[in-house]
């Protein structure tokens, strides 16, 4: 399916910061011309990117210049996919911090930050359980931070709110969290965070800071009875969670897709990660890559008027990505009015609809931290 990328009919190019470079650029596709917005940081500029969620609360929704402001920011790009009716749940993997914040259960592809503040890019199905020690049972997690439904355990953190808003039907149990495990290698990997049971309650459980709230529907309570009976007040249990080999430490996920390019070769197969190949016309998008020397680079194409700019296709990025900008991975992020880039203290790009949309997260470009 390759295909030559466009041609540049005009390039503009800026430091933002040492090691950090602004390209405005314009190309010609099939369809029209294309207005590309390129910001590459390269692996030794003392920059990095991060999630950041909107108001520090699931479910919530920013501009992405109002936070990145509030990062601290030099740059920043909207990040995944969310649920644009009254939920404003995010749509895919969030962990920020060695937090898991939502959860991914279809294989969709997943931008991991090192704790170096590498990019590496993979595409996983997230899996969660609760394993007691004491006892070797397990439970299912079924989700992060949402609505509980029939039958479900859903793990709440304060990233939710100030509590869980559920009804007095079900069982609570209040977990403070000790520490971060060393991550497992082996037939599985997986991350475990310890916790230890502090309380119980029926519904609405307060969450604290560095607290988890496992939240069991009454259907569930039922079927999981002799694992309950091990939770107790004062009992050890790990959260565990699968990773791919070589993830167990990064600190910070953000799902999205679909996957552009991997290794340097053309990845797109909107069939194998549940994406419809509607989404595929050319509209306003939004991606993340790195180069073969470790620069990491965001992109975002505008689409507005056929005049300035018709949009892309995830087909036409990818070879964009690849022929023209000689990126080695390649992944796509929420797109459409949602795409937005931010350098310097202003929007860039013209975003489609003509304002910036408030969105669920974002892609900051931020000091590596020291250490």
């Amino acid at each position: 399916m390759r295909a030559q990328a466009a041609g540049i009919e005009q390039s503009w190019t800026r430091q933002v910061t040492q090691g950090v470079v602004y390209t405005h650029m314009r190309v010609r596709l099939d369809q029209g011309p294309a207005h590309l917005h390129i910001l590459e940081i390269s692996p030794d500029s003392g920059y990095t990117i991060l999630p950041v969620i909107a108001n520090g609360r699931i479910g919530s929704l920013a501009q992405v210049s109002t936070l990145a402001k509030n990062a601290r920011a030099v740059a920043a790009i909207n990040g995944g996919f969310f649920d644009t009716s009254s939920s404003h749940l995010p749509v895919g993997l969030i962990k920020i911090n060695n937090h898991t914040i939502f959860e991914q259960f279809l294989p969709r592809p997943v931008l991991g930050i090192d704790a170096n503040g590498a990019p590496h890019f993979a595409t996983f199905t997230l899996h969660s359980r609760v394993f007691i020690p004491e006892t070797g049972l397990t439970l299912p997690l079924f989700g992060y931070n949402r609505q509980r439904k029939a039958g479900e355990i859903i793990a709440y953190s304060s990233d939710f709110g100030s509590s869980t808003g559920t009804n007095d039907w079900g069982q609570e149990l209040r977990l403070l969290r000790l520490s971060t495990q060393e991550a497992r290698t082996g037939e599985e990997n997986f991350i475990g965070e310890r916790y230890l049971v502090v309380g119980e309650n029926t519904g609405n459980t307060p969450i604290g800071e560095d607290e988890l709230v496992l939240s069991f529907h009454s259907t569930a309570m039922r079927k999981y009875a002799s694992q309950l009976k091990s939770l107790y007040p004062g009992a050890e249990v790990e959260v565990r969670t699968n990773v791919p080999q070589g993830w167990e430490k990064f600190p910070h996920l953000l799902g999205g897709g679909p996957m552009l390019v991997k290794d340097g070769d053309y990845a797109l197969d909107f069939r194998a990660e549940h994406f419809t190949g509607a989404m595929n016309s050319p509209t306003a998008r939004t991606a993340v890559g790195k180069t073969r020397n470790g620069s990491i680079v965001l992109i975002v194409v505008d689409a507005g008027s056929r005049s300035y700019s018709v949009g892309a296709t995830w087909h036409q990025l990818a070879m964009l990505g690849m022929d023209l900008l000689g990126l080695t991975d390649l992944m796509g992020f929420d797109g459409g009015g949602s795409s937005t880039m931010y350098v310097d203290n202003k929007v860039v790009n013209e975003p489609k609809g003509g304002a910036q949309r408030s969105v669920s997260n974002i892609i900051a470009v931020v000091r590596k931290p020291r250490g």
